[in-house]
């Protein structure tokens, strides 16, 4: 267990010392902290497993990326990182925590060489939140096993609980 605090706690201070942050370096320092782990199957901060399906397995994270309001690992069509960072039964409130994490990512990812690309929202009345796609491009003589992992933020809608999510995911490629 001690082994296992002091690798993350590395983890951790690598980031902080080999990334230039523009403003809000615990968010950045958390980011990179994930996607340092997503090489290694996210191994040093995958906790304890809190439910297995046919679906998905998921594990609680050891992380909290400062700012999410719930975390936690995910194996289910691939292996990824995935976090609140707000949840609300208004739609107004998406904007202004919409703007500030687009912002923010971008800040932390585009000096590390990670290009934003956006996909369209299809869910009906969040049209105008597209989902963004933090990815750095790859060479030619990049393997399989050398693929950077890459970053999502998109807002989502469930009907059933009448919540609007917006959720960060980092996935292990």
């Amino acid at each position: 267990m001690l082994l296992k605090k002091t690798i993350l706690l590395l983890f951790i201070l690598a980031s902080a010392f080999t990334h230039t942050h523009a403003q809000n370096p615990d968010f950045c320092d958390g980011v990179f902290a994930v996607m340092n782990d997503a090489p290694n199957g996210f191994k040093n901060i995958k906790g304890r497993m809190l439910e297995s399906n046919m679906n998905a397995t998921m594990w609680k994270s050891t992380v909290q990326i400062p700012g999410t309001v719930g975390y936690r690992i995910v194996q289910s069509m691939g292996l990824f990182y995935e976090a609140g960072l707000l949840q609300t039964t208004s739609k107004d409130d998406l904007r202004p925590t919409y703007e500030k994490y687009k912002k923010l990512l971008n800040d932390c990812l585009s000096p590390s060489g990670y290009k934003l690309s956006t996909q369209d929202n299809f869910t009906a009345g969040i049209s105008d939140f597209k989902k963004l796609v933090f990815i750095k491009e790859i060479s030619e003589t990049t393997t399989t096993a050398d693929l950077p992992s890459h970053v999502t933020m998109e807002v989502t809608y469930s009907s059933q609980v009448g919540k609007f999510t917006i959720v960060l995911f980092i996935f292990q490629h």
